[in-house]
């Protein structure tokens, strides 16, 4: 996995007393100009993390794209509201 740190749209599950769960999430792909989306398959890992005084909450996740299983990392920035494509 590289680092992309790309911003994307994401739509989150949401349940009582816990961390909201990706479902799915909309993204530019650099290498063709346009929006893709991708269905969130499974959530393999969360870990919440504290980098230079930002807390944020990494998600390993992977999906069923292209024909083949692809492991990624999304990352929910607290303070900020913001969700980040960070490693692909």
């Amino acid at each position: 996995m590289k680092i992309v740190s790309k911003p994307i749209d994401v739509i989150v599950i949401f349940k009582i007393k816990e961390k909201p769960i990706p479902y799915k999430f909309k993204y530019v792909d650099c290498g063709c100009s346009e929006t893709r989306e991708i269905k969130v398959d499974k959530v393999i890992t969360t870990a919440k993390s504290r980098i230079a005084g930002v807390e944020t909450i990494v998600y390993r996740c992977q999906s069923f794209i292209g024909g083949q299983i692809i492991t990624y990392e999304l990352k929910y920035i607290i303070d900020e509201y913001r969700w980040v494509l960070y490693k692909l």
